[in-house]
């Protein structure tokens, strides 16, 4: 009998060996599970000494069934669906993995900005059905400007990789770095409404929270020049869908690559479907071979950590 038990809450990927075998090395057992409720957690995971965290509700009631769990190892940079408190209450240590897919992402938000700019998936599409000299408003690269929303670990990787493009120059709007800080990276510190009236390209790269839920809405758009491109490969709920879609149905803005979305999987019935000039990817972003090997490792390091009681790289919650 194995000294650990340790539950992936959700089966998502399609092979769970690497994490596996790194468990093994401290005689860890990897126990796979379905659970879509805070009640099938309590249930299914019950008396695992760790859990392997995806999209489940880690809930309060979630968290009062586990018998023995040490540690909540989130698979992924965000935690939006762990109950912190219910948590370090309960004595047990949240962990996620904040740094593995910044290179990753960031290429997926470089390739939406192109797209979008090109107009390369509706012209694939169009082509396709046999039509051919399209007329769709495209735009030279050089000399636009580059605004982020969020200057962190992701961000940083975009601004690295947009630096040979020759932009007119790259804003941010960070209210917890400094004008120095973003400067040493050759970046602007501006306020939000500034950004959003200078930018050729807005990138969302921010936490969903009570702050930043509906950060891109009505007003945030109409500040927006017209042949913006709103880029989101952060979270859904940044931005309020229904403004969106009035902005891009009346070509209020020049077009957006969503990544993230409210409603996930989004569904054939969106209305986002219906738009050309909106570029649509499903939540994989960080969905590369080298990207969710650094992603399953680290996740089962953090667990490999707390049970062989060592400080965890990545902790969220203080114990």
């Amino acid at each position: 009998m194995a000294k650990f038990t340790v539950c992936v809450s959700d089966e998502r990927h399609a092979s769970y060996e690497v994490e596996r075998k790194l468990l093994q090395s401290i005689d860890a057992e990897l126990k796979l599970c379905s659970c879509e409720s805070a009640e099938d957690i309590a249930a299914q995971c019950a008396e695992a000494d760790a859990v392997l965290l995806d999209l489940a509700p880690m809930t309060a009631v979630a968290i009062a069934g586990l018998k023995r769990c040490k540690i909540i190892s989130r698979y992924g940079v965000g935690f939006e669906n762990v109950d912190l408190d219910a948590a370090t209450a309960a004595g047990i240590q949240v962990t996620n993995v904040p740094d593995y897919c910044m290179e990753d992402v960031s290429d997926h938000a470089l390739a939406l900005m192109m797209t979008c700019l090109r107009h390369v998936s509706m012209r694939d599409r169009k082509v396709r059905e046999g039509v051919w000299n399209l007329q769709a408003p495209s735009f030279r690269l050089q000399g636009k400007t580059l605004g982020v929303i969020g200057a962190g670990r992701i961000a940083r990787a975009l601004i690295r990789k947009t630096s040979g493009f020759d932009l007119k120059e790259v804003v941010a709007y960070d209210p917890y770095l400094s004008a120095e800080d973003l400067k040493a990276i050759g970046v602007r510190k501006v306020e939000l409404d500034e950004l959003l009236a200078v930018s050729d390209f807005v990138s969302l790269h921010l936490h969903a929270n009570a702050e930043t839920q509906g950060i891109i809405n009505k007003a945030a758009l109409e500040k927006m020049k017209p042949t913006a491109i709103l880029i989101n490969v952060s979270r859904g709920p940044l931005v309020k869908d229904e403004d969106l879609l009035e902005a891009l149905e009346n070509h209020r803005i020049l077009a957006a690559g969503l990544d993230t979305h409210n409603r996930e999987p989004l569904g054939a019935d969106s209305p986002f479907c219906r738009l050309d000039n909106v570029v649509l990817t499903d939540h994989t972003a960080y969905s590369t071979a080298e990207g969710v090997l650094e992603l399953k490792t680290k996740a089962a390091q953090n667990i490999i950590d707390v049970l062989t009681g060592k400080a965890p790289k990545y902790p969220v919650n203080k114990l």
